[in-house]
């Protein structure tokens, strides 16, 4: 029997980890150490529901969560289109001041991050999100109140705060009930709404600009006031139908339950547990997939100022602001339409996250050379750039989110791992809001050329990523080969009886799961 530890990378990991991955399996035993489903299954002989047929239970997931999740992302900050409706103005903000409210934000969300996981983990997720998404409706009704600086920059950095628990309870959740194959394009169609986002702000600010300007709520007023009503109304839809997970989903009925449990089983990263490991937590700090997935949050968001740029970029080109609040539209319509093909194209080649990444990428490559280069009287040319640009790289990112949710067992692992991706991710959205200076425009050289250059550090950390999975899955299989049996299932004290349990539920990071294969 070979002795060497079942280490991502050939890294050693924790000396709890046994020489041999059957006794990692025996390791668990208390209740409060395992999943929170293991009351559930815990003994049961799920032989019947392995032959059952899971797609019309997949399609009343579909039809319960995923309509809570779009109205969950279809949330808006509006600050980048309050700039053109006489924010700026109101409050007395420079360029650079309006720039560093879009940082504000980023600085919030990078904050409370490490608070936001810790509570996902403490508290049930679903009502710790829908806590934070009141929140989020008060900050922004909030806005119109103030006068200043000041006032707009702390309002921003609570924004950042409570919308730290969204994604990171977004990548927690749709992992309890969806498997690995599924999951990428759940993530997806969830995140394509922030293009549906673009497309309600656009309409929505169109509306308010016929508001008389010198009224009293004026434009931008009415803009805030508008979708923090949107996301109260969103916040209250989301508190009466959305469970925590599959174990207190009252949707589903006991047997659709343990269908649900089986179903993401050979995810082999378990549902949720609410004990904080601190050896989890050492091991997700040690692990080369986390910071690597860290540098590529922080890398690709160098490219996300127009988020908050976008009515000042298109308005540039020589449009009106009427003009400008409709042309924003289109950018978001190209962001569903690339999201939605890149879902489809992941669907066909589910292992091949990496080549579509790269793939979807360049046409934001293009569209960077095109900004750049295009005479700038050319406004028809600027502006078609510019919507390439939301068509490839939105369905890059969420390809790797979906990634980083499905490589990483262990819910305080995946926590933390998912955590430290969020704070790369901050990083360079705070990063990327100060390039887009006011010595820049119009034509935006600078701003535009460190987004090129950001794609070549995106296409070699992907491929960096890639690489290391594959290495480390053909590794596993050599050791499977070599080792011919190994323990499925382990034992865990329920009410006092011990009972049969599969691995998957017993909180064993990917580390420490011989099963455990990385998608590609």
């Amino acid at each position: 029997m070979p002795t060497e530890k079942v280490a991502i990378f050939d890294t050693d990991v924790d000396s709890r980890v046994s020489d041999n991955p059957a006794d990692n399996v025996q390791r668990a035993q208390q209740q409060s150490e395992v999943d929170v489903t293991v009351g559930l299954v815990a003994g049961l002989n799920d032989d019947e529901l392995i032959a059952r047929d899971s797609r019309l239970l997949r399609v009343k997931l579909d039809w319960r969560l995923l309509p809570l999740l779009w109205l969950l992302y279809t949330r808006m900050s509006a600050l980048g289109a309050s700039s053109i409706l006489g924010l700026i103005g109101d409050a007395h903000l420079s360029a650079e001041q309006f720039n560093t409210l879009g940082s504000a934000f980023y600085i919030g969300y990078l904050v409370f991050e490490w608070p936001q996981a810790w509570a996902l983990q403490r508290f049930p997720v679903a009502k710790w999100v829908l806590f934070n998404i009141f929140l989020w409706a008060v900050f922004l009704g909030l806005h119109p109140i103030c006068k200043s600086f000041g006032s707009l920059f702390a309002l921003r950095f609570l924004l950042g705060a409570s919308e730290g628990a969204v994604t990171a309870g977004l990548m927690l959740v749709t992992g309890m009930f969806y498997t690995r194959a599924e999951l990428g394009e759940r993530l997806g169609w969830t995140f394509q709404c922030n293009g549906f986002a673009q497309v309600v702000s656009g309409f929505i600010s169109f509306g308010v600009y016929h508001v008389n300007p010198n009224s009293k709520p004026n434009q931008w007023h009415w803009l805030m006031i508008a979708v923090a009503i949107l996301t109260f109304v969103c916040a209250c839809i989301f508190l009466a139908l959305f469970p925590d997970n599959p174990a207190t989903a009252g949707f589903l009925g006991p047997e659709e339950k343990h269908l649900v449990i089986r179903r993401v089983r050979d995810n082999q990263n378990g549902i949720e547990t609410k004990k904080w490991k601190k050896e989890q937590f050492n091991e997700a700090l040690r692990d080369p997939k986390t910071w690597l997935f860290f540098l590529f949050a922080a890398v690709s968001n160098l490219q996300n100022g127009m988020g908050v740029q976008y009515s000042i970029i298109i308005k540039s080109f020589g449009f009106t602001t009427l003009q400008t609040t409709l042309l924003n539209i289109p950018s978001g319509v190209a962001q569903i339409m690339g999201i939605t093909l890149g879902c489809y194209m992941l669907r066909k080649m589910p292992n091949s996250r990496a080549y579509l990444a790269i793939l979807f990428f360049m046409p934001s490559v293009l569209s960077a050379i095109l900004l750049m280069t295009l005479p700038f009287h050319n406004k028809v040319g600027l502006l078609s750039s510019f919507y390439v640009m939301s068509f490839g790289g939105a369905p890059s990112f969420v390809f790797v989110v979906t990634w980083v949710a499905s490589t990483c067992a262990g819910h305080t692992k995946r926590l933390t791992t998912n955590t430290i991706f969020l704070i790369g991710y901050a990083v360079g959205q705070i990063l990327c809001t100060q390039f887009w200076r006011v010595r820049y425009r119009p034509r935006n050289l600078v701003p535009w050329g460190l987004c090129l250059a950001s794609y070549a550090g995106d296409f070699i950390l992907i491929l960096a990523i890639r690489t290391l999975f594959d290495r480390e899955n053909k590794r596993r299989d050599a050791l499977q080969r070599e080792r011919r049996e190994e323990e499925e299932f382990g034992w865990v004290e329920v009410n006092g009886e011990r009972k049969r349990v599969h691995k998957s539920l017993l909180d064993l990071t990917d580390c420490e799961n011989l099963s455990f294969r990385y998608v590609l």
